[in-house]
């Protein structure tokens, strides 16, 4: 006999907790038009903001009801609250155009009784920089609302044609060029960059490198650092970016899938 995984089971217990039929509707794409302020779904109305490029939902709010109910929410601990994403995602996916495996949680806190959760989307093990999606649940267990950047298009090559040496030799050139080659590495990752230009995006498989000063730098100075993207196919530096000392490490956030 197989035995179900302690996350499954939790799932399972947080999915029969939950009450389902605040704001139902059978997930079908009927009825979604793109860039629509009010969408309306089995009867159901919902307002949405829209991203003008990757055409995917930036905020959505049910009118006259809630996007999801959750009942014992004053008992549960953050493993099973992190679940309850899950569960909206996939009842949302044909609107957010994400599945809920695409979203690794990033924070979970409560405060004065709501929680409030956050998400990171992961493409194939890699995290898609500047993604998330993120909703509060009050003390009732009513969540009203969600906000989100996503990218349901969001693909790069599973293999770079750079290795990582010389993408990191590329870095370090940039950082002579700016006058800041007494930057240390300090972190790294590899995620996927979404290039927004000319009304489209442009995926690229990025390593990204995490450089701080050697010493502290002077007390009125901000910045402690730099983050350079480096495209993993052909070499371009996509993106250079100051790292700020009240921020600390790192991008592509507070955790990397794979490192």
């Amino acid at each position: 006999m197989s035995r179900s995984s302690p996350l499954a089971r939790r799932g399972a217990a947080v999915a029969c907790a939950l009450l389902l039929g605040v704001c139902d509707f059978p997930l079908a794409a009927e009825g979604i038009v793109v860039g629509a302020p009010r969408v309306t779904l089995d009867g159901k109305t919902f307002d949405v903001t829209w991203d003008e490029i990757t055409h995917a939902p930036m905020t959505v709010s049910a009118v006259g009801c809630d996007l999801l109910v959750v009942k014992g929410i004053e008992g549960m601990e953050r493993g099973e609250v992190q679940d309850i994403g899950t569960l909206l995602v996939n009842k949302y996916r044909h609107l957010l155009r994400v599945r809920p495996e695409q979203l690794v949680l990033r924070k979970a806190e409560k405060s004065d009784g709501s929680w409030f959760v956050s998400y990171r989307q992961v493409v194939r093990g890699l995290a898609v920089y500047d993604s998330s999606l993120g909703f509060s649940i009050d003390p009732d267990g009513r969540v009203r609302s969600l906000g989100a950047i996503l990218y349901p298009d969001a693909r790069v090559s599973p293999v770079p044609r750079l290795d990582r040496e010389h993408a990191l030799k590329i870095a370090r050139a940039r950082l002579r060029e700016t006058g800041e080659s007494d930057l240390a590495l300090s972190a790294e990752s590899v995620a996927i960059y979404p290039e927004r230009r000319a009304g489209a995006v442009e995926f690229h498989r990025a390593y990204i490198f995490n450089f701080f000063a050697r010493k502290e730098t002077h007390p009125g100075s901000v910045a402690n650092g730099r983050a350079i993207f480096v495209d993993g196919m052909t070499g371009r530096i996509l993106k250079t970016q100051p790292l700020f000392k009240p921020l600390g490490c790192c991008l592509p956030g507070d955790w990397t899938p794979g490192n």
